[in-house]
């Protein structure tokens, strides 16, 4: 199940999360402007509004993402902020952030863990009423996105690194896209488990069907 919780929801977890991020962006990845003395990567978005969802298999983390509401200070509105204030905020009320499977992850129950995470979010997203997201990355990602049935809204290069493009991009998001991650990948139903403070009045996602 793909655990939904706030920071403060559970530090011991998070602790385990900051760790997950260092060594998945930092060491291996690559991303040396996060590197902290701590191994422990977090930034300035990861405050009480932040939204992780965190995917453990035989307590191990085996993925992890991030969602930021837009309604707050988020990473691609500090990045481009006159590109990004000219979005609904209404209709794209979450960035999707810092996502990532561990290396090697096995499959669990014969779905690939990388499908149990996209799908995971999307529903996630879905589920909070939200009709669209925020993205800012790679074209590749965009273009793993395209496979995975997303159709974007905007796109727009903003910025190079490397030599490489990063890209601004929005999306819709949809049951109907919800259904076809669900067929493809064959889950028969809701992989969310909302915890502390998202448990309230909550006992499951309106999203799953």
């Amino acid at each position: 199940m793909l655990q939904i919780i706030h920071e403060y929801d559970d530090p011991a977890l998070m602790d385990r999360v900051w760790s997950f991020r260092h060594t998945r962006f930092v060491e291996q990845l690559g991303w040396e402007a996060v590197r902290r003395a701590d191994r422990r990567e977090r930034d300035q978005f990861d405050g009480p509004s932040a939204i992780h969802l965190i995917l453990e298999h035989e307590k191990h983390i085996v993925a992890y993402s991030r969602l930021l509401p837009t309604s707050f200070p988020y990473l691609a509105a500090e990045f481009c902020p006159h590109f990004a204030a000219s979005l609904p905020g209404e209709r794209y009320s979450f960035e999707w952030t810092r996502c990532a499977t561990a290396r090697n992850a096995p499959a669990i129950n014969g779905i690939g863990v990388s499908d149990l995470l996209m799908t995971g979010v999307l529903e996630c997203v879905l589920a909070l009423g939200a009709r669209g997201v925020v993205f800012l990355t790679y074209p590749r990602v965009i273009a793993m996105m395209r496979r995975r049935g997303y159709r974007f809204d905007l796109l727009k290069s903003v910025a190079e690194e490397n030599g490489v493009p990063i890209q601004l991009a929005a999306a819709s998001v949809s049951t109907d896209l919800l259904r076809l991650h669900h067929d493809k990948y064959h889950i028969s139903q809701s992989i969310l488990c909302w915890r502390g403070s998202f448990a309230v009045n909550r006992e499951s996602s309106p999203a799953a069907a």
